[in-house]
């Protein structure tokens, strides 16, 4: 198993723990420590405001930018395209999602693989959205 996925996997496990027979964790479940092997890889994302409200520190290639505190709407459009269909896709399945994204910056090719996990207030609404996000492949975008 690559080590991108591995930490993706264990980033589902600890959602499937904390969420134990609810349909769906909470937020206020997940202690910073209990993030902290993911942390710099991390986004959690504000459905009702649509706020990305952290944004760890390995992601602004993923972002292109510092993105805390941004709306979808001030994000580049293809990196919001993304966020908003992987919301949509959590929003009416409630799961967890693999995802891939992929975009080219300054001349690189970059691939992400990313785990997309639901968060609610109520254990049944989407509220919030925890994202990992790592890095898999940088390749020259010429190849």
């Amino acid at each position: 198993m690559h080590r991108t996925d591995q930490k993706l996997s264990e980033l589902k496990v600890l959602w499937n723990r904390k969420r134990g027979n609810l349909p769906i964790p909470s937020r206020a479940q997940f202690a910073t420590q209990d993030l902290q092997p993911w942390l710099g890889n991390l986004a959690l994302i504000h459905i009702p405001t649509c706020t990305i409200r952290l944004c760890g520190t390995n992601l602004m290639s993923r972002f292109g930018r510092d993105a805390t505190g941004c709306n979808f709407a001030a994000l580049d459009e293809p990196v919001a395209a993304s966020v908003i269909s992987y919301v949509g896709r959590a929003l009416s399945t409630k799961l967890p999602d693999d995802c891939e994204y992929t975009c080219i910056l300054d001349g690189y090719h970059l691939r992400f693989q990313e785990l997309v996990l639901p968060l609610s207030d109520d254990t049944i609404d989407v509220t919030m959205i925890l994202l990992g996000s790592y890095l898999a492949e940088t390749r020259p975008a010429w190849q």
